[in-house]
């Protein structure tokens, strides 16, 4: 990998971790909650008709077990509920409440909030430029993923030992047996 690529790469995950700390900061300090409960929120927004577990796991791109949790505490605070899917009994499907959506308007107001102070100084034609630029960037990458995982997928299937031949009996002892 380059020097610029690394750079980049690792200005990316600066900038993010930085906005996003601010932000849960801000969450904790003025509503006792965490970017975490709020992306399940959003996530949970999306669907009217809620979603089960492991959907909401694969829309946050994490762990089940760790959304397992969250939802456990979103239950406890009365923001979700859980409720058995019609289709199938044994499935959850976690759905939004009414004061789970109220609370979600507040932090949606508070994070526009801090985006907005955190990019004061950030000219508007810049942040439209670095919109247009990091697009061009996630879908290279994201290309790129899908390129790489069909050839890891390629590369697996040639590396896999050839199957072994019937093993044969020496010709001294085939002739003995005859």
């Amino acid at each position: 990998m380059s020097d610029d690529k690394t750079k980049l790469w690792s200005r990316l995950l600066g900038c993010s971790s930085q906005i996003a700390r601010e932000i849960n900061r801000r969450l904790r300090d003025r509503f006792e909650y965490s970017i975490a409960r709020l992306h399940v929120l959003e996530a949970l927004s999306a669907s009217k008709r809620g979603m089960a577990l492991s959907r909401l796991a694969d829309a946050l791109m994490v762990p089940q077990s760790n959304v397992t949790a969250l939802v456990n505490e979103l239950v406890n605070i009365g923001h979700v509920q859980r409720v058995t899917a019609e289709a199938d009994r044994r499935v959850q499907v976690v759905l939004l409440t009414k004061a789970g959506r109220t609370v979600l308007r507040r932090l949606r107001a508070e994070q526009t909030r801090s985006l907005s102070t955190l990019f004061l100084d950030v000219p508007r034609d810049d942040i439209a430029s670095l919109l247009m630029d990091l697009t061009g960037l996630e879908q290279a990458v994201s290309a790129n993923l899908q390129l790489n995982g069909t050839r890891r997928t390629a590369r697996k299937r040639r590396q896999q030992p050839p199957p072994k031949p019937p093993r044969r009996r020496p010709a001294s002892q085939s002739r003995a047996k005859e």
